[in-house]
């Protein structure tokens, strides 16, 4: 039979505790004068100095917690658990390599500083991100010391932000350095631009492709004089119109605009819950109030709105050349189906709207900005309206 193990209570315990720290008694002298060994003795008195009176109490018997009694497993041995681990590892970088692949370089690395706390070694972590060592240590030296190039980037990266949101997420890094000049005065390369967005996460908003329907039988057909040359000397000289509907709230309006191909520029637009005829005639009344429209030449496509006796007979009034697209060939208006391509991707989708005013409000918003302040390549970086003053 094996040996009896004896148990103490907390009152001699504590006893033997008092003699040890009140008599300043060592641990040998008070194992002597209590019959005990002495490596008792300083058992007790760390669990005392840790734990107080309770820690001297006897804790023998059944466990009380969610893991009393035998496991129900084996414990993994050794081998089994470095397989194991070789397992899950090989998984990991199977299932994330194609994902890493994308993730750029300095965030890896500020994963892997996260993580080496908790690892020990980043040798198994860089080999799963799919980077070197040496290129670790360098990046947290760089973070450690950064350079002069780093910190203009990072003032940069500011400014960038400052562009995004003032430019609600529209510009792409080559428009973003445009900006960066007007503004700043500051000729960055774009491709620096580009880098800088990228580890931002920043991206300009991707206009989605219009699909086509198909039109409605013409009445009056005009040939298609403008022949895809849209390219115009002077103001005034070649003008697209074209409608859009608008849905939000269960609702929907009709937008119809006529645009300048000279400099691209918004000359009149007219909103309606009705797509009809009334429409494009508004819209050319309040062109025609703004603008000398003698001889000009006004390209549609063949909807039924611009194929009617009242539009066309407006258009002879005022002397208005009539170019209609060919039947169901809207490239041959693009020009106008990209500005409500913008206008849509760049403002109306991004907002959530719950009454007509509320549409025609952002409606007259974005064509303010689109003619004052929205820079174009094609107009040497200026808006529509700094682009027909100048000429003028």
């Amino acid at each position: 039979m094996g040996k009896i193990r004896k148990t103490y209570d907390a009152k001699f315990k504590k006893k033997a505790v008092d003699l040890y720290l009140k008599e300043g008694m060592g641990y040998e002298t008070v194992a002597k004068e209590l019959g005990i060994s002495h490596s008792m003795v300083r058992r007790w008195v760390k669990r005392y100095e840790q734990e107080g009176i309770q820690g001297l109490e006897e804790k023998r018997g059944k466990a009380k917690g969610p893991n009393k009694g035998r496991p129900r497993t084996r414990p993994e041995d050794p081998e089994t658990k470095i397989k194991r681990l070789e397992a899950e590892a090989e998984m990991l970088k199977k299932l994330l390599k194609r994902g890493m692949e994308a993730v750029p370089a300095h965030k890896k690395f500020a994963i892997i500083q996260e993580m080496a706390g908790c690892y020990g070694s980043i040798q198994p972590l860089c080999e799963i991100a799919g980077v070197s060592r040496s290129g670790y240590y360098k990046w947290v030296k760089r973070q450690e010391r950064p350079s002069q190039k780093q910190l203009e980037d990072e003032q940069l990266k500011e400014k960038i932000k400052e562009c995004h949101e003032e430019g609600k997420g529209i510009y792409g890094y080559r428009r973003v350095k445009v900006w960066l000049k007007r503004k700043y005065k500051l000729d960055i390369n774009h491709t620096r631009v580009q880098r800088l967005m990228r580890e931002m996460g920043i991206r300009a908003v991707i206009r989605k492709k219009r699909p086509y329907y198909g039109k409605k039988e013409p009445y009056v057909i005009s040939d298609n004089h403008l022949n895809r040359d849209f390219p115009a000397s002077k103001p005034n000289e070649k003008w697209v119109t074209d409608i859009t509907y608008l849905i939000f709230h269960g609702q929907k309006l009709y937008l119809s605009a006529i645009k300048d191909l000279y400099n691209n520029e918004i000359v009149a637009y007219h909103i309606s819950e009705r797509n009809d005829i009334k429409l494009v005639i508004d819209t050319l009344k309040k062109a025609i109030k703004k603008r000398n429209v003698n001889g000009l030449l006004l390209h549609s496509d063949q909807g039924f709105q611009y194929t009617s006796r009242p539009y066309n007979n407006l258009l002879k009034r005022y002397n208005i050349k009539a170019s209609m697209s060919r039947k169901g060939n809207c490239l041959d208006n693009a020009c106008m189906e990209n500005f409500f391509s913008h206008f849509k991707a760049e403002y109306f989708h991004l907002y959530s709207f719950r009454t007509a005013e509320e549409v025609k409000d952002a409606v007259h918003k974005y064509i303010r900005f689109y003619n004052h302040q929205r820079f174009q390549k094609k107009l040497n970086n200026l808006s529509p309206y700094e682009y027909r003053t100048q000429a003028t």
